[in-house]
């Protein structure tokens, strides 16, 4: 064998067993960073030499440096993730959402309960005028009580609206992230090897899509990744992207619905359909729970004040005249869906 043929076996050998240290000190380095895939040489036997003799090995060659990672279980991690993000949202709001319905002393049912022994009070001494202001006391209570609790709820509506706009801005920041990197990818991937570390860039990147909102990914030969939400709408598509909007609902300003712009042309994505994230968990707090809070308190409420005023209009007071209603509640007002306004 001759001895050029000797050192070019030996330098393979040194370059492959090099680049395995170097792999290794680079895996070592970044053990601790957030996203970092562990990364092996894949080693391959140099196609031996033909002679009379037969083939001779030329030792081993170094093809490529490949990221340890799993696409169905990263994509399972990231459907996974999005589930505890929905779920933990909506255990921060509905703690919120609790404090409105205080127990004990605080709540409005000991509000209630202090209002109807004032009633029992009176009704022993129907002329005690301390007795009536006492009643009147206790009803001016029970109402503030009941606007606290409305006004906390409209409160919690604002923040939910605040969050989903935050949350809609960072997504969309996440996405133009995701864009650039199928970009450098694409043209990295070009030169036949996989660009390891901007790789784990943009897998970080969907990871944190995926806590504010449940993501689908769809690879692409080039290496672009291209990301969808909502059952089908494109949020990436290679290096292009839509912007999520959190805008007014169409049949309440108050309430925020999700959309997406394409082209300019908005489209409302049904938050069912959402999966999970931190989105999907703020709209079901709206959507449900906080719907279901405002009907419970408009129900007791009402139910309190239409049976004391009912009970009020039995009786007489100190003029002889026909009671008063103590209670006053508001008339129900209607809204127009947004989709009935027209151009005339």
């Amino acid at each position: 064998m001759p001895t050029s043929m000797l050192m070019s076996l030996g330098t393979r050998a040194m370059f492959a067993a090099y680049s395995q240290l170097q792999t290794t000190s680079h895996n070592i380095a970044n053990a601790n960073v957030e996203g970092y895939s562990r990364q092996k040489v894949l080693l391959a036997t140099t196609p031996g030499q033909f002679s009379g003799s037969g083939f001779f090995g030329r030792g081993v060659t170094v093809q490529s440096v490949v990221r340890a990672a799993n696409a169905f279980l990263t994509q399972q991690a990231s459907f996974t993730q999005a589930t505890a993000s929905s779920d933990t949202a909506r255990r921060d709001m509905l703690r919120q959402l609790e404090q409105v319905f205080g127990s004990g002393s605080a709540g409005l049912g000991m509000a209630a309960t202090q209002l109807f022994n004032a009633f029992s009070d009176l009704a022993s001494a129907p002329a005690d005028l301390p007795a009536r202001q006492t009643v009147l006391a206790r009803a001016e209570d029970f109402a503030a009580m009941a606007r606290a609790g409305s006004y906390q709820v409209e409160a919690l509506q604002a923040n939910v609206f605040q969050d989903l706009g935050n949350a809609a801005s960072e997504v969309n920041t996440l996405a133009r992230g995701v864009a650039a990197l199928n970009l450098q990818i694409a043209q990295a991937q070009g030169l036949g090897h996989t660009p390891n570390d901007l790789l784990d860039r943009r897998a970080q990147l969907v990871a944190a899509i995926a806590e504010k909102v449940e993501v689908t990914t769809v690879a692409s030969d080039d290496g672009s990744l291209s990301l969808f939400i909502a059952g089908g709408q494109n949020l990436v598509l290679r290096g292009d992207v839509n912007t999520m909007v959190a805008g007014q609902s169409e049949y309440d300003p108050a309430r925020a619905q999700l959309q997406i712009e394409v082209a300019g042309q908005r489209t409302p994505l049904p938050w069912q359909a959402l999966g999970g994230g931190l989105v999907h968990g703020l709209l079901k707090f709206q959507n449900e729970d906080l719907v279901e809070a405002r009907n419970r308190l408009g129900q007791l409420t009402g139910a309190m004040a239409l049976q004391v005023n009912q009970q009020q209009a039995l009786g007489l007071d100190l003029n002889a005249a026909a009671g008063a209603a103590m209670f006053h509640v508001g008339a129900p007002a209607a809204m127009p869906a947004q989709s009935n306004l027209r151009d005339s």
